[in-house]
Formats: structure tokens, C-alpha cells, sequence
């Protein structure tokens, strides 16, 4: 027993002497007389220069605890003279009994107006580069890779920013109003924990957050862990509105296994309302719902078994799967989009419905696809979209998301364009002259065709468009550079086919385009109706067009228009003109007889047209337009003004015989070899069709002379052979 008290009393009396000699240290010492020391040490071991500029407090009681005032560590050289790291004041402390026993336990760390300068300048080199160097030649040891302490009262830091600067780049970001609070941590133990930061992009975009969860860190299996994390975000910046845009993000856990790279994230869900310019005043409802989220590290991969995305009522579903995560990323997975009425849910993202020819159309789209990511590729493959009775299958995507490189390879069964177009007024639907003037020209998008990248070929089983319609069509797109080429382009068409070759040029301030047409076989009467409305001309045959224009709308091209046309029908008809009633009715007026009636429609019908011209600056000039039917043969020239839609012909009709349907051919065989110039004029809607009465008056007088000459010069060599005779 003599020998315990004995022991008894010598512990009591060391540690009576270890809290004197603390005592007396606290009384005698002063701290700030080591500050030259302090200095040196950090500069030895960092090469940096640390200015204690505050005053250094040391306490024991019930806390041996060390409290710095304001502090800054010096900046790399050629990165300015503002300090690499600065403080306003910082503490840390230790419960003092449980150290005198072997047990360190820490009280809570507080760091106030901490300021870090992470900068890269224009040669890439970086300001913490000399730091992290140091750090990784320094061996590691047993004492310093395992845990020392047992608990930590907690962590609190204010008012602290990272400012991160890329010169190269020329970007800075910064994470500003930095405040950390954490509740008592002990390895493996649940704590409380709050975080809130705001982090600006440039003076453009800003996000505020705020961050509260229970969290769990087990510092020896290196496996940590958020319950509950609650999440808000305040986005603005520069086209958001004042307040900024709220996102929720909430969870079930996030789960880090630092030691097997594996990262978890379960029940995630996320919420905001976009507002802003063009949407509707209450925003637009967005949530995003994941059930678990899985990053391995180690191998590379991530999963996201189950994605799905509402916006405004419209919901996105699919799965994700990355690879090579790190090194060269890949992701991939299937994405649906599930039926949504185009009228119902656009005015919900504040776009108007547009005005439709045909009021049913926009009532369903639905969407389903294979994504596939990989560098700087986006690709959507086995795509199937449905818009309404339309199904478009194949591939799309950004072949270089950085230079906007679009491709695709699409087939669409069928597609009526005109029941999506905005219906054409009354008095244009009336296809007056005076409507025609008055509608404006189409603008060529030259700025959108400079800016286009794209190649690929859509092929679409049946079309119409602009009324004419198309079958197996075929139109291919090469556009870069501001020169953009549709070929090959082709299609069938009213019993023929078409083939094209268009090239646009819009690397100038206007486009210039170049045409190379042509129609084969083609039925022009349903061509014309659908494309015209009009039912004035029919036939079968082949036209081409090589031209030129220039340009910053369908005027402009039509004005500059220069190449040459060439056009062969057969078996067709002219509606709403009937010529050899003209030419009747042309001498029955020079004969002063009565007018006869038409028998039959104003129709002329002909065997052959053709024809061949030479286009400029718009306007076409035809010199051997030629015209054969059973009973007429015509001839001419003349020119088209294409942007003024008009006509200028000369022709000569040379009858050949005398049809016997409505008229006594007996009567009319003067006509016979007759040459009776026609004039044509007017527009393409109303041409006018008139014999040249004073022209075919002035031929027959010199017809009537031309006989009369004969028969004097032949009455006259009768009497000469007679005077001779004699």
C-alpha cells in the first residue's frame, strides 16, 4: 500500500509540475519572439516568405490553444506582389488533459478572411506549381499517412475566397463568401454540417450555394459519406432575372470510398423554374430524377440505370453509360421522349404556336434515340422521331461540338411541308397581280449559311412542298465555310424525274447561287396546277436550267439571273387560247365578214414546243421557239422577264391545212401557206394571244402584187415570143 501511495504521489506531482511548467511557459513565453523562427521554418520548408503581420496569443487552460492575427505567405515569382495565401485570423486548439494522457483531441479550427490566388499565366506555368513539388519529394511516414487525432470540436470558416486566374485563357473564377461549419467530428460518427460559397464566372454568370447534410468521415477505411444533403443554388448573371434562377437538389447519400475510387450518389433529385426573356412569367417547371448515380474510378466506368427529366410537363427517360471516364470519356444510352402535343406544351415554354395552314397539324411528337458521346463528338443513333403522321429514322448529331459540325442520315416516310406553313392570305390565295406585288421577297439566310457546318443526305419517300409533290426524294448537304452544296438531289415527279445540282456562296456579304436543273418526263399540266394554280398549259416533256444569280432575297436572284434554259414538251396544249380561232376570227375581220363562234374551248393543242434561251440579268431571250401540230407551224422569238413575270413574243403561225372540226375547210384554203404573224404579251397568269392583222394584211397585199407581177412579167413574155415569131 506504501508503495502505491508512494506512486500515487509521484504522478500527482509530475503532473502538478507539467501544469506549472505550462503555467510558467504561458506567463514567461511570448510567442510573437518566435516569429523570425516560425518565418524561417516556413520558408525552409516551402520557399515562401510568411509575414506574421497580427499578434500571436498563446492559452492552456482548459484549452492549450495558439491564435494568429492577420498573415499572408508571398507569391511565386512572376505572378505579381500580392501574397499566394493571406489570413485575418485563424486558431487551433487542443484539450489539455486528455494531451498530458496520450489523446489529442482538437477544439474547433477557425479560419476567418482566408484569401488563395490560384493562377496559371500565358506560358501555362502555375503559382502553386513550386508547392506541390516540395510536397511530393517529401517522404511519407507511418506518423504522417495514419490518423493523429481522435476528435475534432468542429471546423469553422469565414468570409474566405479562392480566386482562379487562367491568362492563357484569359477566364477567372472566383469562390467568394466562403463559410464552412461542421459539429463535432469523431472518425466514423455522424456530425452536422453546413457549407455556403458563391462562385462567379467572369463578370457573366454566378451561382450561389448552400449545402446542409449530415455527414460521416471514417478516416482509417478512407470511406466518407452525406446523409440528406440539401442543396440550393442561385443562378444569375448576365440574361437572367435580377432574383436569379432557384435549383433544389436533394439526396438520399453521396458516398465516397477514397480507397477503392468509388463514388455513389442515390436518390437524387432536382428541381428549378427557368425564368427569363421569352418565357412565361411563372417560369418553366424543371426536374431532373435519378435513382442512383455510380462512379468507379479505378475502372473507369459510370452508370445512370435510370434517368428521367420533366419539362413543363413534357418527360425525357433513359440510361447512361460512360467509359474511359478520365483518360477519354465515352457515354452512351438510350433516351425517349414520351408523346407530347406540340400545342399544348410550347406555350408553356413561352413559344406561340405558329399559324398553320392546317390546324391539326402539331398535335404529337415523340422521340427515341441512342446517345452516344465520346470527346468531341455528339451523335444521336436509331433515331425514330414522329411528328404527327411523319417517321424520320437514321442518324444526327455534332460530328466537333466546338466547331458546330453537323451530320446526319435520315429517311422520312412522308411529309406534307405545306400543312405546317404559316396559309397565305386571302387576296395572295387569290394569286392577283396586285397581291403579288404587294407580297414581300423571301430573305436568303446568308448569315446562318455563312455559319453552317453540315453534311449528310435526308431521303424522304413522299413530299409536298411549295404544292408539288415528290416522290423518293433525295436531297444531300455539304455546307462549310460559307459555300453550301445541295447534291445529290433527286426525285420522282408527275410521271418523270428530277435531278438537281445548287450551290450557294455566302462567304460575302451576299449569296451568290448557282443553278443546274433539270425535269425529265415530266406530266407540266399537274405540275403547273400544284405549283401555279394554274391549268393553262399540259404536255410531256424535258426542261433544263443552268444559271447564276446574286443576292439577299428571291428578288435580288431573280434581277441577276444570267445562263441559258433549254425545253422540249410534246403532246401538250395551251388552256384559255384557242389559235386557230384567232386566225378566223383574224380574217373574217380583214374580210369585213361576221365574226364566226367557237365551236369548241379555247384550247390549242400541239405535237412539239421547244426552244432554248439565254438568261440575263433576269431575263430570257428565245430565238427559235418552235411549235408543230397537225394543222400549224410556228416559229418566233421573243423574251421573258422573269421578275416581272411578263411576256414579249413575235411569232409567225404558218397554216398547213384546214382542221375540218368547226369550219368548212372549202372556205378557208386561201389560209392554206399562209404566213400570219402572232404577237404575245401580258403576264404568265394572263397571256395575250393576237394575230397581227395589219402584218398578215400587208403579206396577202404582197402576195396579191407578187401574182399580179408574175402574171404581167408572164403575159409580157408571151407577146415578146409572139413579136419574136414573126
Amino acid at each position: 500500500m506504501r508503495i502505491l501511495k508512494i506512486a500515487g504521489y509521484t504522478v500527482a506531482a509530475l503532473l502538478a509540475l507539467i501544469v506549472v511548467a505550462v503555467v510558467l511557459v504561458v506567463v514567461f513565453v511570448d510567442p510573437n519572439d518566435y516569429r523570425d523562427d516560425i518565418a524561417a521554418i516556413v520558408e525552409r520548408e516551402t520557399g515562401r516568405q510568411l509575414t506574421l503581420s497580427g499578434d500571436l496569443k498563446l492559452s492552456v487552460f482548459p484549452w492549450l490553444a495558439l491564435q494568429t492575427g492577420a498573415a499572408s505567405l508571398s507569391e511565386a515569382p512572376g505572378f505579381g506582389d500580392e501574397p499566394f495565401v493571406s489570413i485575418e485570423r485563424a486558431r487551433l486548439s487542443a484539450r489539455l488533459w486528455p494531451l498530458l494522457r496520450g489523446r489529442l483531441e482538437i477544439g474547433t479550427v477557425e479560419l476567418h478572411g482566408a484569401r488563395i490566388r490560384l493562377i496559371t499565366d500565358e506560358r501555362g506555368r502555375e503559382n502553386w506549381a513550386d508547392l506541390r513539388e516540395r510536397t511530393a519529394s517529401q517522404p511519407e511516414t507511418a506518423e504522417s499517412s495514419s490518423t493523429s487525432f481522435q476528435t475534432l470540436a468542429g471546423i469553422e470558416i469565414r468570409e474566405s475566397s479562392i480566386a482562379m486566374e487562367n491568362r492563357q485563357t484569359q477566364t477567372r473564377r472566383v469562390v467568394r463568401d466562403f463559410n464552412l461549419e461542421s459539429g463535432r467530428f469523431q472518425s466514423g460518427e455522424p456530425f452536422p454540417l453546413q457549407l455556403g460559397f458563391v462562385l462567379e464566372e467572369g463578370n457573366a454568370l454566378s451561382f450561389k450555394v448552400h449545402v446542409e447534410s449530415t455527414a460521416t468521415a471514417d478516416l482509417g477505411g478512407n470511406r466518407h459519406r452525406l446523409d440528406d444533403p440539401e442543396i440550393e443554388v442561385t443562378v444569375s448573371g448576365q440574361g437572367y432575372p435580377p432574383e436569379g434562377i432557384p435549383v433544389q437538389v436533394r439526396a438520399r447519400s453521396v458516398s465516397l470510398d477514397i480507397g477503392q475510387e468509388l463514388y455513389q450518389l442515390d436518390g437524387l433529385m432536382l428541381k428549378t423554374t427557368w425564368k427569363g426573356d421569352g418565357f412565361p412569367a411563372a417560369g418553366v417547371p424543371v426536374q431532373v430524377q435519378a435513382s442512383q448515380v455510380v462512379a468507379n474510378l479505378a475502372t473507369q466506368v459510370a452508370d445512370l440505370p435510370e434517368l428521367q427529366v420533366e419539362l413543363a410537363g413534357a418527360r425525357i427517360t433513359g440510361a447512361l453509360h460512360g467509359e474511359e471516364i478520365l483518360d477519354s470519356p465515352r457515354l452512351g444510352g438510350p433516351l425517349r421522349l414520351a408523346p407530347v402535343s406540340l400545342r399544348e406544351w410550347l406555350p408553356k415554354l413561352g413559344v406561340a404556336v405558329p399559324t398553320t395552314t392546317d390546324p391539326a397539324v402539331l398535335g404529337s411528337l415523340s422521340f427515341a434515340s441512342t446517345v452516344a458521346v465520346s470527346g468531341d463528338t455528339a451523335m444521336l443513333n436509331d433515331v425514330e422521331l414522329k411528328l404527327d403522321d411523319t417517321t424520320a429514322k437514321g442518324s444526327l448529331g455534332l460530328a466537333s461540338i466546338e466547331n458546330e459540325a453537323l451530320r446526319f442520315d435520315l429517311d422520312v416516310d412522308r411529309i406534307d411541308v405545306d400543312r405546317y406553313l404559316e396559309p397565305a392570305p386571302a387576296e395572295a390565295a387569290a394569286k392577283t397581280k396586285e397581291a403579288k406585288e404587294k407580297s414581300p421577297p423571301a430573305e436568303i439566310p446568308v448569315d446562318t449559311l455563312r455559319n453552317l457546318n453540315a453534311r449528310g443526305e435526308l431521303r424522304i419517300g413522299e413530299a409536298i412542298f411549295a404544292g408539288v409533290k415528290f416522290t423518293k426524294l433525295r436531297l444531300g448537304v455539304n455546307a462549310r465555310d460559307g459555300k453550301v452544296r445541295l447534291n445529290p438531289s433527286g426525285a420522282s415527279m408527275y410521271g418523270g424525274t428530277y435531278r438537281g445540282d445548287i450551290g450557294i456562296d455566302a462567304a460575302g456579304d451576299v449569296a451568290r447561287i448557282s443553278l443546274d436543273e433539270q425535269v425529265n418526263g415530266i406530266q407540266f399540266a399537274p405540275l403547273f396546277k400544284d405549283l401555279f394554280d394554274s391549268q393553262r398549259f399540259s404536255g410531256r416533256g424535258t426542261a433544263t436550267i443552268k444559271a447564276t444569280g446574286s443576292g439577299r432575297n428571291t428578288d435580288d436572284l431573280l434581277r441577276t439571273l444570267d445562263g441559258n434554259v433549254s425545253f422540249n414538251v410534246a403532246d401538250g396544249a395551251l388552256e384559255g387560247t384557242d389559235l386557230w380561232y384567232e386566225i378566223r376570227r383574224a380574217r373574217a375581220v380583214l374580210r369585213q365578214q361576221a365574226v364566226p363562234e367557237r365551236a369548241g374551248p379555247a384550247r390549242t393543242t400541239f405535237d412539239t414546243l421547244q426552244g432554248s434561251g439565254v438568261l440575263k440579268n433576269g431575263v430570257l431571250t428565245n430565238d427559235d421557239l418552235a411549235i408543230a401540230s397537225q394543222y400549224l407551224r410556228i416559229g418566233g422569238k421573243g423574251t421573258i422577264d422573269v421578275p416581272k413575270s411578263t411576256l414579249d413574243y413575235k411569232l409567225i403561225a404558218t397554216v398547213l391545212k384546214i382542221p375540218r372540226e368547226g369550219a368548212d375547210p372549202a372556205q378557208l384554203q386561201d389560209l392554206v401557206d399562209a404566213e400570219i404573224p402572232i404577237t404575245v404579251t401580258g403576264t404568265f397568269d394572263d397571256p395575250k394571244v393576237r394575230p397581227d392583222l395589219e402584218g398578215y394584211a400587208k403579206g396577202r397585199v404582197k402576195e396579191e402584187l407578187k401574182k399580179q407581177e408574175d402574171k404581167l412579167k408572164e403575159k409580157l413574155g408571151d407577146k415578146l415570143k409572139d413579136l419574136f415569131n414573126r
